[in-house]
Formats: structure tokens, sequence, C-alpha cells
């Protein structure tokens, strides 16, 4: 993936980009504030002024072949409200996608990318409630129709979508339709190296009150107001499981910016002076009812492009979980209770512990204050919920933890589980990790919380996920909510360890349940 740069425009003084930008601002403002000045110095304001300028189209016109305007069509919508034409025909015709005249009542925008990992596949990349329309909706009840900057426009399907990140790949049969990927220009993601910090410029490209009917994107400029914001408090109940799927978003990831994200803004592109993919901007604050005041986009770092690379396989994007209840705790509680000072304004109590859970197994205590997950200060619960989530099933994360009781500090490292998907039918993926075997399909322990129990319990077994009709695991007795704790005596927690029990196995195996029911398990 090759990374594009600002074209230097044409003027006499060849400064530095950043020293242009700001030349540009600093001129802006004393045209406005100091007239007299700025009629000495007209001509070069102008000029700091049109390098800016030209810094801004040259990257619009970069960008803007990469982002589509996505419309979710429902076959029983009806004659569009909108239409323009009389007689019955005319206002049919108008109520398709395919007609420029049509006006969604559904809408948003998307962004051509290619996987993180490469593949030169290239697929669009955009917020799940764009295409889906929430966990309340059923996928396949609507279509969606993507139409590109050149005009042209497709049906697309949805390869994975993700509620808890609130994204979303499409893809197009570019065979079926006689296209080639290459005709798609895709954006270039973000250096990882250039951190995201308050004040840095950014162009924000989408679809406002489905303006971009002919596929031209609306372009907006402002900066990055803040970073790591949350937009709504989010209330948690027991083991730190949230009263619903709550996005992952309000535990404190997004990105702030000053631009004003309408309606229609969600899965547009939020890009730097470089042309960059920095973030996918969303209509949240629209939705919550305070657009004029502040703008959100979800931020292309590390954990977003887990979450991408995910979804352009195709796969169910999973999060990791530790099991136990938090506290945010203040320096001064922690000075009244036990006499010490922290170093950092807040950190998080451990209040209580799940037995089992990847939180008892690295030895966390109740009262112990969890300092830093991985060199991250944590401030509240929020921070770690957010860290854990975000780092995945199966990643061993080092915790700097103060024990009170021992009057010390220590360094843990606990191997998470798989966060419990509690609204299951909202997730979209239409490809498998492992593919069935025997017509039987495991998930981690705590994969679904329907199979949790309450409390909720860790067990040392893989849950059975699903059971395929007339198969030989359904043959031998197995039903979906089973645990399996062994595959012919090897003892498996993970979907990873069950696959690597089972192949190779050619004949029967033997399943040991939970409950110590031993099932075999043939062949066919």
């Amino acid at each position: 993936m090759t990374t594009g740069s600002a074209i230097q425009p044409s003027t006499t003084v060849r400064l530095p980009l950043t020293a242009r930008i700001s030349l540009a601002l600093l001129a802006i403002g004393l045209a406005g504030f100091l007239p007299q000045f700025a009629r000495a110095d007209d001509a070069q304001g102008l000029a700091a002024a049109a390098s800016l300028e030209r810094v801004f189209v040259d990257v619009i016109r970069r960008v803007e072949p990469s982002i589509v305007s996505i419309a979710r069509v429902r076959p029983s919508t009806g004659v569009n409200r909108f239409s323009p034409f009389d007689d019955p025909e005319s206002r049919l015709d108008a109520d398709r996608p395919e007609n420029p005249d049509f006006v969604p009542n559904e809408f948003g925008a998307g962004v051509i990318i290619v996987p993180p990992g490469g593949g030169g596949q290239r697929y669009i990349l955009t917020n799940y409630h764009v295409v889906h329309g929430g966990p309340s909706a059923k996928a396949g009840e609507s279509q969606i129709y993507v139409r590109f900057g050149d005009r042209r426009g497709y049906y697309a399907q949805i390869l994975a979508g993700d509620p808890r990140s609130d994204l979303a790949v499409l893809s197009i049969d570019y065979t079926a339709l006689g296209l080639k990927p290459a005709d798609q220009k895709p954006v270039s993601l973000r250096s990882e190296t250039v951190p995201l910090e308050k004040g840095q410029l950014v162009l924000g490209l989408g679809n406002p009150y489905a303006i971009a009917r002919d596929g031209s994107p609306t372009a907006s400029w402002g900066m990055i107001s803040n970073v790591s914001r949350r937009p709504a408090p989010t209330r948690v109940r027991e083991f730190g499981l949230p009263q619903s799927d709550t996005s992952i978003h309000q535990f404190g990831t997004l990105l702030q910016v000053d631009t004003r994200m309408e309606l229609g803004t969600s899965g547009g592109a939020l890009v730097n002076l470089r042309g960059e993919l920095i973030g996918i901007t969303t209509s949240l604050a629209a939705l919550e009812g305070y657009e004029r005041s502040v703008g959100f986009a979800i931020p292309i770092d590390e954990f977003t492009r887990r979450v991408i690379d995910t979804l352009c396989h195709g796969y169910e994007v999973e999060y990791g979980f530790l099991g136990l209840t938090l506290k945010t705790i203040l320096p001064d509680q922690l000075h009244r209770r036990y006499g010490v000072n922290l170093k950092q304004a807040s950190a998080v109590e451990v209040k209580t512990i799940l037995p089992n859970s990847p939180a008892a197994i690295a030895q966390l205590r109740q009262e112990d204050m969890i300092l830093e997950i991985e060199g991250h200060p944590l401030l509240d619960q929020f921070d770690l919920m957010r860290f854990v989530a975000l780092y995945g099933p199966e990643a061993t994360v080092r915790l700097r933890v103060w024990r009170p009781s021992e009057s010390a500090e220590l360094t843990l490292a606990a191997k998470l589980g798989k966060w419990p998907v509690m609204e299951d039918d909202a997730i979209i993926a239409t490809s498998r990790r492992y593919p069935p075997w025997r017509g039987l399909i495991v998930d981690y322990p705590t994969g679904r919380y329907k199979y949790l129990g309450w409390p909720p319990q860790f067990r040392d077994a893989v849950v059975v996920a699903s059971v395929g009709a007339r198969s030989p695991a359904q043959s031998a007795g197995l039903a979906e909510g089973d645990f399996i704790v062994s595959v012919n005596g090897v003892p498996v927690r993970t979907p990873g360890e069950f696959q690597d029990a089972i192949r190779g196995a050619d004949g029967p195996v033997i399943l040991e349940l939970v409950d110590h029911r031993k099932v075999t398990v043939h062949k066919s």
C-alpha cells in the first residue's frame, strides 16, 4: 500500500507544508484583525492562503474517487416521497436507486479500501448502522446500493458487520459486473508513526442528507478537537457487562472534530493533509441531537485495523474479556484508606473477580488497584474495558497493579477470554475462522451470553455453538449449548485448541462433556 503525499503548490517560496499552513492561517487572522497590516503585506498573505487552498483542493481531488454514496433500500419502501414526477410510471422509475433522482430514506457513505494485510481486493468500509440499521434490523431485509464518483452504481453485499465497533465491510461482485477491482481507487490508511493529536487539520468527505446522489461526496474541513472521547455515559452492570451489546465507542475511542457531522455523514472519510484515511466519520452526534457543536469519527489505529482486517475476511469480530467488576478510585480516596499517593489522577479498583476467569488465573485480587495496561494509564473503569475489549481474546496483556494488602506494585500477565455476545443475531459474518467438523461448530466458553448463566461461569471447555442437521455430531447426541472439556483426552478451552485436537483425526473421536458424559463422534 502506498502512502499519498500532498502535491507541493507552485509558489515562489518553498516552505515546508506545516510552515505554509501556519503562515496561511496567520495571514487570514491578521487580515481580519489588523486590516492595515494585511494591506501592507497583501501579496504575501494571499500567496500563503492560496498555498493552503491548493493543498485542500489537491487532497480532495485525490481522495474523492475513493468515496461512495450508499443507499439502503427496503423492498417495501413504496413510491419515493421526494419524487418530482406525477405519472405512475415515472414515479415507479424514480423509486429505483439506479435513477439519479432517487432520494433514499436511509443513506450514508463508504470508503474504498484494501485490507490492511494487502491482497489487492477492494472493499467498501462504512458504518454498520448505515447498511444494517442497528441490532433490531434483520440481515437481508434490505438492499445496499452504492454509487461511485463516476456516477456508476451497483448493488453490494455485506461481507461482514460488527455492531460493537459500528463498522461493516461491503463487497461487490466485480466479475459478474464485468469490472476490474483495479478500476476502483482505494484510499491509503494513515501511517501509524504519525500520532493523532489535537489541532491537526483534517478534511471530511461524506454524504450529508443524501446530497451525494450522483456519487460526488461533499467536502468540509476542520481540526481534531480531542481524542479518546465517548459521546454519552454508559451504564454497566455486574462483571463489566453492559445493559446490551454497547458500542465499544461508549468507552472512549472516538475522535472529536469541529466539523459538523450531519445525518448522512456516517461512513465517510476523515483524512489528513497527506490524503491518508485517519478516521471513519459518523453522524452519532446528530443522532444524539448535538451535532452543531461537535462531530465524531472512528479513528484508524491498530485496534481498528484489527477490526477492519477481520471484517475483510468475512469473520465475526471478537473482543477480549477479563471477568471482573471495577470501580474508579480517586487519589484522595486511596490516601484516606491506605495512606498512599498515586502518581496519576485516578486508578481502577477491582471489586469482584469471577472464579476461573482470566482475571482469576492472572492472580488479580479484590481491592487491587490497576494502574496501567500495556503501558497505558488507566483513569477510570471505561479505560480498562476499552483496552481489554480491543486487544481481543487470547491476547496476553500486562497489568501494572498496586496491591494494598502487600503495599507493593506488581506486574501481572492476563490471557484474555472472549467478550460474551448478547445479540448474536446482529452480527454479520459470511465466513468462519474454522470450518465445521463433522457438523460441529464450537466457540469460546464465554462466546455467547445465553450460554453463561447467572452469575456468569468460566468453564475449562469450548461451547457447542451449532450442530448441523443429520450430521455425525447430531447423531452422537450433541446439542447447542453443550460444553466440551476434552477431545480424545486432550483438554480444550478455545476453538483453536479444539481444532488442534481434532486435526488429523480420521476415525471415531471421543468428546468429554462438562457433565462427564463421553460422546463418540464417527466420521460419517
